[in-house]
């Protein structure tokens, strides 16, 4: 492959990605919408602010609380320096770097396709499978923790698998320093980040234990003194990424991590996450289910997440094409590696975090794993040409050339299904990004009519990050519990109103019925939502 090749590549991923823009001009899913508000923050000059609450797991004191309670910072960081570099807060200009994120993302595959194949027809059908990548489409443009977590798993399995020698056969400073640095940055994307620097410390450790399996014992004390410097080396790349993080934690909630986080391992059900008060998200609440709940969930989950793996991460017609590569290059050590962590990951996100995971951390998390799978599949490929050629005198360039880009027509034609249904849709199917957009803004044109100013008043809506988005108005989480979890949240926090949407499902009841409970007062119904206010503040939180 030649270096226009790669440009070509990218730049195709790039332009596929600046397409979105226009096709999907507002995310309305709170994942990107926290990240974009925390971007803006940043961009103002209040990064430290978070000017709604999204759960109650730190026991936020008001509004606004400290940022970043429960998310890492990295995505808010990349779409604040999109902001910077053209100078507005707009959303289009917090996209740009995972925009160039995206077509860096293609260029690295392609790149590593090439390595592990020598094939150059299959460098350029990895690279443009990966410039439209099917249920993935949708994210890669957003601040969200995707896109640059596809970078640094690429980043890392090149650095680590990719030269003459796997990283810890020998003492490598800069090397062990840049492992270091891209874990500091897994970490900063996402809190189950850390599994990375733990793995690269397992991976030098299976150096050392790698002449003890075969006996050469002579070998092994040069080995451990290796693989001590190594991760001495890493851990301090580590730290330098990671040591601004842990001091904004110190100076905004006086620990090094975030406070609360913990509590998640305690959740009886998804909703569970926006619980109020979140202390009483204890061993005790957890095990009080029975054991009989607790297995149901995780095995529930371990299904779930399997057919992610399969129908997601394989994108279905790859899937058999990735576990051939996983077969075909099983003795490879970073093959093991990588199946290791796609397991672990798996498992951790079924059992120790099932709800988080089957909502979307296996997931996103598993990001960082896909390009791993991509660069297998097209392995996988090309053993099933080899094995043609051998059993059915099949033509090696022409099977190639026809059966590969066979499979990226349905890659091309499974995404554009999708991206279309999900986020253009039609006047019958309006996407569920533009029904939030009209309904929130609607909203705030009633809200303003009725004297609800964006600065003297507080709403509980369903989700505090988009609302922001598009109305600059502050909220709270409505809880996941009942009625009495809404009124305690209202009355701590001094909200004003409420904003019951249709998929509120623990509140079904009170949008069946919006003048059943006394306390809110039912003001109107706008594009399905209804708007409750608090009728009488002294009398409920007395």
């Amino acid at each position: 492959m030649k270096r226009v090749h790669y440009f070509i590549l990218g730049l195709i991923g790039a332009g596929i990605a600046a397409m979105m823009l226009w096709t999907q001009p507002v995310a309305a899913v709170m994942d990107s919408d926290y990240y974009y508000a925390l971007g803006q923050q940043i961009f103002w000059g209040r990064g430290g602010e978070q000017p709604f609450i999204w759960n109650y797991l730190a026991d936020p004191k008001g509004v606004p609380m400290p940022a970043f309670d429960y998310w890492m910072p990295l995505p808010a960081v990349l779409a604040a320096i999109g902001m910077w570099l053209v100078g507005t807060p707009a959303l289009w200009a917090a996209r740009l770097p995972f925009v160039a994120l995206h077509g860096v993302n293609v260029v690295l595959v392609a790149y590593w396709v090439f390595r592990k194949t020598g094939q150059r027809l299959l460098a350029w059908l990895g690279g443009l499978a990966v410039s439209f990548p099917i249920f993935y489409a949708g994210f890669i443009t957003f601040p969200e923790s995707f896109t640059p977590i596809v970078t640094l798993g690429t980043l890392y399995f090149i650095l680590v698998f990719g030269a003459e020698r796997i990283w810890g056969e020998r003492a490598e400073v800069l090397r062990s320093l840049s492992v270091g640095v891209l874990c500091g940055l897994f970490h900063l994307s996402r809190a189950d980040g850390v599994v990375w620097l733990l793995a690269s410390i397992f991976l030098q450790v299976g150096m050392v234990l790698k002449p003890m399996i075969s006996k050469q014992v002579s070998g092994i004390p040069r080995k451990m003194r290796v693989a001590i410097l190594n991760i001495l080396v890493m851990g301090v790349g580590y730290v330098l990424m990671i040591t601004p993080w842990l001091w904004h934690n110190l100076q905004a909630f006086g620990t090094l991590f975030q406070p609360g986080s913990g509590r998640v391992l305690w959740l009886r059900e998804y909703n569970e996450l926006f619980y109020y008060p979140a202390s009483q998200l204890t061993f005790e609440h957890w095990i009080g289910q029975g054991w009989g709940a607790i297995i149901k969930d995780r095995l529930w989950a371990l299904g779930q997440n399997l057919l992610t793996a399969i129908a997601v991460q394989g994108q279905v017609v790859f899937f058999p094409l990735i576990i051939w590569g996983i077969v075909k290059t099983w003795p490879r050590f970073e093959t093991r590696f990588g199946f290791g962590m796609w397991l672990g990951m798996g498992l951790i996100f079924s059992l120790v975090f099932p709800f988080a995971g089957v909502r979307g951390g296996f997931f996103h998390s598993g990001a960082a794993l896909q390009p791993f799978l991509w660069v297998l599949g097209w392995q996988g490929f090309q053993a099933l040409i080899e094995w043609g050629t051998q059993h059915r005198r099949w033509q090696p360039k022409v099977s190639q050339g026809f059966l590969g880009v066979g499979i990226l027509l349905i890659v091309f034609a499974a995404s554009a299904v999708i991206y279309f249904q999900r986020y253009i849709g039609d006047e019958e199917r309006p996407p569920a990004w533009q029904v939030t957009q009209d309904r929130y803004m609607a909203i705030n044109h009633k809200l303003s009519d009725w004297g609800f100013s964006p600065e003297s008043s507080l709403g509980a809506v369903n989700n505090p990050p988009t609302f922001f988005v598009l109305t600059h108005r502050s909220s709270i989480v409505i809880p996941g519990g009942d009625v009495s979890q809404l009124l305690a949240a209202m009355c701590r926090y001094q909200a004003d109103y409420v904003i019951l949407e249709p998929d509120q499902v623990n509140l079904e009841t009170l949008y069946a019925n919006p003048t059943s409970v006394e306390a809110l007062k039912y003001l109107e119904t706008v594009q399905g939502a209804h708007i409750l206010a608090l009728e009488d503040a002294e009398k409920t939180c007395r």
